[in-house]
């Protein structure tokens, strides 16, 4: 059954197995990884010999949503944007889909964009068009490659008024959604001055890079009514026997040579590192609600649907966690544990020379990013999948590995102790980042793009 299949990202054709299926697939085709015998699909009532390198593509890339979201993920990683910038990139693209779509199908309730679609307009238009569009806007450097992949997508489309119908629907919605954001703060300018007594966040080495995007817990959001809507309580105090427990463990388990750090432990932080350059932590759910998507046989209104639901949250996720970031001010592991002679704990003690394992991303400590976008996918697509639903995630393609997962939340809780044992987060930011963003999640679950 479907529960045991695990669809795996990032593979190409030579990767694969391709094979008639036995038993009750014999009138199907089985896809597996060659290297590790996992099944990737199941193609009913499809010939295996009919399957090439040239379409292998479109059997097990599921739906025109998928295809722009990997189109999106490339540019992101393209571009190197930063986290936030890319959680809102993406929800914008999404944002833009669902309500083309929804136009025409009207399966949901619509978000921000409520047209009354020509009958027959062509969903596939739609969504090739508000993406391309809002793609453009939001990278114009790479609007050569986007027009490519338009083409592209639009040559699979009969002529008509069906598809003229579609692209003008789409152009249409991607222009007001682009309109809306143009005034959220993302771009605006806010100078940010790092005080300087203990506990406080001070730029870390190597880079010692200032402060990363303070504007953003100001930004609009895109479901909570504000940035500090699900802020969580903060840090331990520094004289706390919390915080000298919690800042213990990253000494050890965090440093660069560390002797109690698994290699198992040690790949799991740099499988979700997920840095600039690569498609990001938003990015990374991304890419397995693709996998889920695609291994479900998602219509494509169910995907329209889907990412718009995660890419809100996740967009959010962005606003909350930063509001928390630059409410707190908390510094990082590497400062806290070079200066520990400082924080007034007679359970502490400095050691000048630690260095972490992952370089300190440049901004401070609480909330764990990674946490609270995990949290928040981990409660939107447990909600669409189930509680249960087991995935196989290859990770960015920067990295060479695979993990395989019984559900969201243990994906989620791995990716917040990756920072952990990366020496980049204590663990209440880690906690506190996942509990903040699950309640995030199911705020956006429950109140909005309801069918």
């Amino acid at each position: 059954g479907n529960d045991k299949i695990r669809l795996l990202n990032g593979l190409t054709f030579e990767d694969l197995n391709i094979q008639p299926g036995t038993g009750a697939n014999s009138n199907s085709t089985v896809i597996q990884d060659k290297l590790t015998g996992e099944f990737l699909a199941v193609l009913p009532g499809v010939n295996s010999s009919s399957i090439n390198r040239n379409n292998f593509a479109t059997h097990i890339s599921g739906n025109p949503v998928t295809g722009w979201n990997a189109t999106l993920l490339e540019a992101v990683r393209t571009d190197n944007t930063a986290p936030p910038l890319a959680s809102r990139n993406m929800a914008m693209v999404h944002a833009a889909i669902y309500d083309a779509v929804n136009s025409i199908s009207k399966k949901y309730s619509p978000y921000r964009v409520n047209i009354d679609a020509p009958a027959g307009a062509s969903e596939e238009a739609a969504t090739a068009a508000a993406a391309h569009r809002v793609l453009v806007s939001v990278y114009p450097a790479q609007a050569v490659k986007f027009n490519e992949a338009y083409t592209s997508s639009l040559a699979k489309i009969p002529d008509g008024k069906s598809k003229d119908d579609g692209i003008a629907l789409g152009q249409q919605v991607a222009d007001q959604i682009i309109t809306w954001r143009s005034t959220d703060g993302a771009s605006k300018v806010v100078e940010y001055i790092p005080k300087t007594d203990p506990g406080s966040w001070v730029p870390t080495p190597p880079d010692f890079a200032p402060g990363l995007s303070p504007q953003w817990p100001e930004v609009t959001p895109f479901a909570m009514t504000s940035g500090s809507q699900f802020r969580p309580a903060g840090p331990p105090a520094l004289d706390s026997a919390k915080y000298a427990e919690e800042l213990n463990y990253v000494k050890e388990i965090g440093k660069i040579d560390s002797l109690t750090r698994t290699p198992d432990q040690a790949e799991i932080g740099e499988f979700w590192a997920n840095p600039e350059g690569t498609f990001t932590p938003p990015g990374h759910w991304n890419q397995i609600a693709e996998a889920a998507a695609t291994l479900t046989g998602q219509s494509l209104e169910d995907s329209a649907h889907l990412f718009a639901l995660l890419n809100i949250a996740l967009a959010d996720a962005a606003i909350s966690c930063w509001d928390a970031k630059y409410q707190y001010n908390f510094w990082r592991p590497v400062t806290a544990i070079r200066q520990a002679d400082k924080d007034n704990n007679p359970n502490t003690t400095a050691d000048p020379l630690w260095t972490p394992l992952w370089i300190n991303p440049p901004f401070s400590e609480y909330a764990s990013g990674h946490s609270t976008f995990s949290g928040v996918a981990d409660s939107v697509m447990s909600s669409v999948f189930g509680s249960d639903f087991g995935f196989g995630d290859k990770g960015d393609k920067s990295v060479n590995s695979l993990r395989t997962y019984e559900n969201f939340s243990q994906a989620a809780d791995e990716s917040g102790m990756s920072r952990i044992y990366g020496g980049i987060h204590f663990m209440s930011a880690n906690v506190d980042g996942l509990s903040s963003g699950r309640s995030l999640g199911n705020y956006v679950v429950q109140n909005f793009l309801k069918a």
